[in-house]
């Protein structure tokens, strides 16, 4: 009968543990890697977010200087009539322009900042303009659905 030596027990243990180290360094690296990609793209995704509010931002300060400047035409055309009416809605115009203003000078992060301090400091008259805003886009988006429905059904009534 040959005997057969096995090796020591402590070199098969070094080399266990020796072999447990590395997968545990390979498993930190990858979970290092994991945490520098998933930072690179939520920067990539902000970076693009910021883009696009930016954009809408620019957007909606043209159309409220647009609205404000129909509004001062309203005005005008009131002042021979009713004045003082007219002294109102030119007030209205003016704090239009006010706000098409802001929304240009300011950056998206300093508009978001101030809408939550004004949040802060008036809950309920914030929470009252939200609810108002919301009733009249709803109301808004609605007549204009409705418009758009008018306008595809006349068109296929007319075979186009």
């Amino acid at each position: 009968m040959e005997f057969q030596e096995e090796p020591p027990r402590n070199v098969e243990d070094a080399r266990e543990s020796i072999a447990a180290e590395r997968i545990a360094e390979d498993i930190a690296s990858l979970g290092e890697k994991a945490k520098s990609n998933i930072a690179e793209a939520t920067e990539t995704a902000k970076a693009h977010a910021r883009r696009i509010a930016n954009r809408q931002k620019d957007v909606g300060a043209d159309t409220l200087g647009e609205v404000a400047g129909a509004v001062r035409g309203a005005a005008r055309a009131l002042e021979s009539g009713m004045p003082q009416v007219a002294s109102y809605v030119h007030g209205a115009a003016a704090r239009l322009d006010e706000v098409a203003g802001t929304l240009r000078r300011q950056s998206v992060d300093e508009l978001i900042e101030g809408i939550g301090s004004f949040a802060r400091a008036q809950p309920a008259l914030f929470f009252g303009g939200a609810a108002l805003a919301g009733f009249a886009l709803t109301r808004f988006l609605k007549s204009s659905g409705h418009r758009a429905g008018q306008g595809w059904r006349q068109a296929n009534a007319r075979g186009q």
